[in-house]
């Protein structure tokens, strides 16, 4: 796995849920909740970890007049999985976040490459290919 410049936030139960949802889509563009992807506990520790280090503002370059929340981490999410990439290849052509009424989703459009590897066996999956 090459190192990343910003600290990695997606864990591999972020990217088992995320390839289980998109095999469950059946299709190249996907629409996921975001909790379905990213369990609460991990976000309030997230919260906790940002707010007793300041350093993960500058980091993720975050102006420290911004009240942080959980939506904010959800986009940092949205940029990591853009970059997602898999065997050198992009995983996503597209990943926004949308917000409608309090919830959060993800918009995805997949790679076929990556579209593939969701609709394989899942289980068999071995994270390291993916950066």
């Amino acid at each position: 796995m090459k190192e990343s410049a910003l600290p990695v936030l997606l864990t591999k139960s972020i990217l088992y849920n995320l390839i289980r949802c998109v095999g469950n889509h059946r299709r190249l563009e996907s629409r996921i909740e975001a909790e379905a992807l990213v369990e609460i506990p991990y976000i309030k520790y997230l919260l906790d970890v940002f707010r007793s280090n300041p350093e993960f503002f500058t980091a993720f370059h975050i102006p420290a007049e911004v009240c942080l929340d959980a939506e904010v981490l959800y986009r940092l999410f949205t940029d990591q999985f853009q970059m997602l990439t898999m065997d050198g290849e992009k995983c996503f052509e597209q990943v926004k976040m949308l917000k409608q009424d309090s919830r959060i989703k993800y918009c995805f459009k997949c790679s076929i490459h990556f579209y593939r590897v969701c609709n394989s066996d899942s289980k068999a999956l071995n994270l390291s290919s993916f950066t």
